[in-house]
Formats: structure tokens, C-alpha cells, sequence
């Protein structure tokens, strides 16, 4: 059966982050429709709770006060950051600056996190910041902090966003640089609330600032799960399916322009620009697809998308390339070597060379007896989205983790799985 139909994604996962943390520090009070449900977002809102922020239901969403930065000075407070590791390096960011001392902390799989790359560019700004081996548990107490330059190796928006966050309770302006562009929805977001803040092109520049927030906030959908079902459409014969509301900036949009180049049919028809672009996006199969290669200038923009498009090349004619892939081994599993041995289960040709993915296709699936996502919600996802293109049934392992980001995804699948009208 083909995959059919048309669906709005989940609110963006990352924006409803940003909105939900950055209201710790703006002021004003502002109705957010569509925030995420995610467990990743309900642990930066817990933590929002935690700090005395308000949040109240409303019938078209929830309505945020923000705290302005100003609540009680904690002492050894304990902030459980779960599986969400942009909640926490986020929040080291935003409470470097702040009185109090902090413990962030989270569960197995984000204690194998790396976070002394966040560490490194605060404590350069003053920041009293202590990892354990690197990893979580974090401890942070508030200091005065002063502004910096800093020229990141590597170009991630979790440690960009940390430090630019940082600098806006700090003395004197921060700029910060990448080597590509990566996601830039905290940089939107600080322009957005009334901040300080000037881009050129892979530089940015922060000064203090106060944000304030606006009265009214649409959440656009989250492309990085909006990808699970176009991709499946790109390579399930028959297919046609459209997610409504998706948010488009260039630093999201990276696995579409994969797809194109690959031979599948899109289609964008933009909707609104502000603060975020937003639209709807149809994919529609367009014959077998061809083999690419991704360059590690991409990489940043489809990091999250990875999975779902190493599968796509499964189905490709020819050889596909993932360039400089090792921010994979870092997510919530090795997920380099977990989409090698779960794809490879299925009898995928496939291996790394170094931090290279590569991948030759076309490959006709086998079913092994079950498959084990290691508890990772994306690989969970790409091997649901295997197993239904292959029209077979075969347990998942830790399948349960997808709630993590994407809590409707069984629904959509069932609504868009279904025959040809």
C-alpha cells in the first residue's frame, strides 16, 4: 500500500524549546498555539515550573508569563533534564549568568552526552561551570559574565544557542562564529522578543539585552518529523503525501533539498515568513530514486533526518555519501552504528568509512526475527517506516521512545498508510 494523504506534524520540537526556556528570561505574557507535546518539551516545561515560571491551558493553547529572569536564588537546586539534551545544554546557557547553583542531571542515555564543549565557551565568559567526566550531572553557579568571541569547530545550534543565550546578561557584546550554517531559530527567536542581536551570515552577535514576549505565538510544524512520512512517500510506489504548517528555514529544510536531488517530487508553497518561514510541502512518488552524496555543509541542516534519509538510500539506485556524520555518535545512542547494524538487519549494503556513512542501493529487505532501535526515537521511527514500505510485521525493541518527540506518530501512520483512493 502506498503511503496517502495529508497531516500537520507535531509543533516544531526545537522552537517549542527555545519558547518555553526563553520565557524564563523575557517578559510579558504570550499565548502559544501548537506547542510540541512531546516528553523532550514537557521536561524543558517542568523545569520552567520549577523555577517559579506560570504556564495556564487555555482552549487555543498555553498561555506563558514570563519570569524575566527574576526568581529566588536556589541553592543546589536539582533540575531533572531527562533524555533532552537541548534542554540542558540550553539551560547551561541560560543559568551561567543567573545567582543561584544548579544541578542538571538526566537519564543513562544523556549521561553518555558530551557536555564540556557547552562548558568550555561559558567558562571562558566566567562561568562557574563543573561536568562529571565531561558528561552529566552539570553543576552551575551564577556568575557575572562578560562577553566574548568564540569560533565553534563544529557547527551545532544547541552549543551556538548556549552561549548566545549567555550573552544577553552579559558585560559587553558576544559574538560567536560557525564553519556552516546550523539551525538559527535561537537567533530568530532573540530578534523576535526585542534582543540585541545582529547575523551575518555565519556570525553572530549578541549584546545585553532585555526580551519580551509576544502576545501571540504559532508553533510551525516539525520538519524533523514531518521527514518519517515524506520520505516514506519519495520511496513507497503510489505515494503522495502533504504536511501542512511545516516550518522551512534553510537550516531545517536540508533533507528536502536531499530528495530533489535525489529524483523525488516536491512541491513548497510558502505561507508566512514571520518569525519562522512556514508552509506546506507535498512529496509525491516520481519513479525510483538515485543515489547522492551529502557534504558535510549539509550535515547541519538534516543532522536529525539522517536515519530516514539513509533508509531512502536503501531504496536508491546507486551509491549514497553522509559526509562527516560524527555528531551521530553523540545523540542518544551511537546512532552511526545503530543505523548501520539496524538497516544492515534488514540487508542494507551499508558501512562507515571514518565519519562517513555510505550506503549502496537498490536492496530488496529481509526480515530478520525483530529489531532493536536502542531506545533511540528516530531509528525507532525509520525501522516503523521500513517495516510498513515492506508491508511486514516484526517487533521493535524500545519502540516506546518515540513518544520522546513525537508522541502522534502511530496515529499518522495509520491515517496515512492506507490504499490508493
Amino acid at each position: 500500500m502506498p503511503f496517502i494523504g495529508e497531516f500537520t506534524p507535531p509543533g516544531d520540537k526545537s522552537v517549542s524549546h527555545r519558547l518555553v526556556l526563553m520565557s524564563l528570561i523575557a517578559e510579558g505574557e504570550m499565548l502559544v498555539q501548537g506547542l510540541s507535546d512531546c516528553e523532550d518539551v514537557r521536561t524543558s516545561l517542568n523545569i520552567f515550573k520549577a523555577l517559579g515560571g506560570k504556564c495556564e491551558a487555555e482552549a487555543k493553547g498555553l498561555r506563558f508569563y514570563g519570569l524575566g529572569g527574576k526568581w529566588a536564588p536556589p541553592e543546589n537546586l536539582e533540575l531533572p533534564c531527562n533524555n533532552s539534551g537541548t534542554t540542558i545544554r540550553l539551560l547551561m546557557g541560560l543559568l551561567a549568568g543567573k545567582p543561584g547553583r544548579y544541578i542538571l542531571d538526566g537519564d543513562l542515555q544523556l549521561r553518555r552526552r558530551p557536555m564540556e564543549r557547552v562548558a568550555e565557551p561559558l567558562r571562558l565568559m566566567g562561568a562557574k561551570i563543573e561536568t562529571t567526566l565531561g558528561r552529566p550531572p552539570v553543576q552551575i553557579e551564577g556568575q557575572s559574565l562578560v562577553g566574548i568571541e568564540y569560533k565553534f569547530s563544529e557547527a551545532s545550534a544547541q552549543l551556538k544557542s548556549a552561549v548566545l543565550l549567555a550573552g544577553l546578561s552579559a558585560q559587553g557584546p558576544t559574538r560567536v562564529s560557525e564553519p556552516h550554517a546550523s539551525r538559527d531559530h535561537t537567533e530568530r527567536l532573540i530578534g523576535y522578543f526585542g534582543g540585541d542581536i545582529e547575523v551575518q551570515n555565519l556570525e553572530m552577535t549578541v549584546k545585553p539585552s532585555r526580551l519580551t514576549l509576544r502576545k501571540f505565538f504559532v508553533t510551525p510544524g516539525d520538519p524533523s518529523s514531518a521527514a518519517f512520512f515524506l520520505v516514506a512517500a519519495a520511496i513507497v510506489p503510489g505515494s503522495r503525501v502533504t504536511a501542512q504548517n511545516l516550518l522551512l528555514s534553510r537550516g531545517r529544510s536540508g533533507f528536502l533539498r536531499v530528495l530533489d536531488r535525489m529524483g523525488a517530487m516536491v512541491s513548497l508553497t510558502m505561507v508566512s515568513d514571520t518569525p519562522e518561514p512556514t508552509g506546506d510541502v507535498t512529496v509525491t512518488y516520481n519513479g525510483p530514486l538515485v543515489g547522492t552524496e551529502v557534504g558535510a555543509e549539509d550535515i547541519p541542516s538534516l543532522i536529525d533526518e539522517v536515519p530516514i534519509l539513509a533508509l531512502a538510500a536503501t531504496k536508491a539506485q546507486g551509491r549514497t555519501v553522509f559526509r562527516d556524520v560524527h555528531e551521530l555518535r553523540v545523540k542518544e545512542t551511537d546512532r552511526l552504528m545503530s543505523i548501520r547494524h539496524q538497516l544492515g538487519a534488514l540487508g542494507a549494503r551499508l558501512n562507515s568509512e571514518g565519519d562517513d556513512l555510505v550506503i549502496d542501493g537498490p536492496t530488496s529487505f529481509m526480515l530478520p526475527g525483530e529489531l532493536d532501535s536502542g531506545a533511540d526515537h528516530r531509528l525507532a521511527m525509520t525501522l516503523s517506516v521500513a517495516l510498513k514500505a515492506a508491508g511486514a510485521k516484526v517487533p521493535i525493541l524500545g519502540r516506546e521512545s518515540i513518544a520522546v518527540s513525537y508522541p502522534e506518530f502511530d496515529e499518522h501512520l495509520a491515517k496515512l498508510w492506507r490504499p490508493a483512493p
